[in-house]
């Protein structure tokens, strides 16, 4: 347990080191705040805090700084306090998609850019799983001859080009008849797999039909390994907030964030709407970083996650009223 004077020391030393990013004495607590104790109270505080592994000694200084243990105490502590609600600060991520041409890639792009700047930290954004989208149509348009484009049409707006070459020509009225039969099995769906052995393509010609069998293997190896794109905002962010104590957790979480493990560590984020992980919540070897997330929603189909990504000494407050203003 904790007491709620050591709690407010907590406080003070987070707030503090956040601030000023070095150890924190009792002097500069009680020149800081409004704190009605002695020196010597808050130095006994202290070490209580200190046996209860929240707060730690450094070598350099008789100053104390937040352990892992005191960062995450803080930091969840704030998520059960209200958040004063101001629609005129929403941000809106439909108003966006609109203004975006309903182009949803172009959005996330664009809303990551602009939550990053917002909260100063780095910012990803896992868009929508388009494996779990069906396909409302396809077009094949023809480029020359011998090269063709496949559009993939999702229900969400999302859309996708393929590229297929053929050695063979092909004619404009052939492209026209492909196109139409793919369309229909996109819209009845039927086969959403598309999965070459499905194709029934007895009316067409050899020429036609082997076109059609490669048109289905690129679709299929595009709806089997379609997964959830990932928007990154202000990657200079996390290499800015980074210091001499942090620097060596630059290389893992970087190579966390392009390995798509993070998508699966936001997964576990359903049931909350703000999640907090620092530290060693994240991964074993990773510290001194950590990632709030929160889930999105813009329309039918368009659901996905925002996760902020800075060091365990970041602006916990601001990050979270910025992640509740998400609508």
């Amino acid at each position: 347990m904790i007491t709620k004077r050591q709690l407010s020391i907590l406080n003070a030393i987070v707030e503090d080191y956040v601030e000023l990013g070095q150890p924190i004495g009792s002097n500069t607590i009680l020149q800081r705040h409004d704190v009605n104790v002695s020196p010597a109270t808050i130095r006994n505080e202290m070490k209580l805090l200190e046996t209860k592994n929240l707060i730690e000694k450094t070598h350099s200084s008789s100053g104390r700084i937040p352990s892992e243990a005191g960062f995450r105490l803080y930091a969840n502590r704030l998520l059960n306090e209200p958040i004063e609600a101001n629609k005129q600060n929403y941000i809106s991520m439909y108003d966006m998609y609109t203004k975006h041409h309903f182009d949803i890639s172009s959005t996330l792009n664009h809303f990551a850019k602009v939550f990053s700047n917002q909260s100063h930290y780095t910012t990803l954004v896992v868009g929508p799983d388009h494996s779990k989208v069906a396909l409302l149509d396809i077009k094949l348009l023809k480029v020359h001859d011998h090269h063709l484009v496949i559009v993939l049409i999702y229900e969400t707006g999302h859309i996708k080009q393929l590229h297929l070459s053929s050695s063979q020509p092909i004619s404009q009225s052939s492209v026209i008849r492909m196109s139409n039969y793919v369309s229909e099995q996109a819209r009845n769906n039927i086969n959403q797999t598309f999965h070459p052995q499905y194709l029934d393509a007895h009316d067409f010609s050899s020429d036609e039909y082997d076109i059609l069998f490669k048109v289905y293997q690129l679709i299929h190896q595009q709806l089997s390994s379609e997964s959830a794109r990932i928007y990154l905002g202000g990657k200079h962010q996390l290499i800015d907030a980074l210091n001499e104590h942090n620097v060596a957790a630059i290389q893992p979480i970087l190579k966390y964030i392009e390995s798509n493990q993070i998508t699966a560590l936001i997964d576990d984020t359903l049931d909350s709407a703000i999640n907090i992980k620092i530290g060693q919540d994240i991964e074993k070897n990773i510290n001194d970083i950590a990632i709030l997330t929160r889930r999105y929603h813009i329309d039918h189909g368009l659901n996905g996650y925002v996760a902020v990504i800075g060091p365990t000494a970041m602006h916990y407050q601001d990050v979270i009223q910025l992640l509740s203003r998400i609508s």
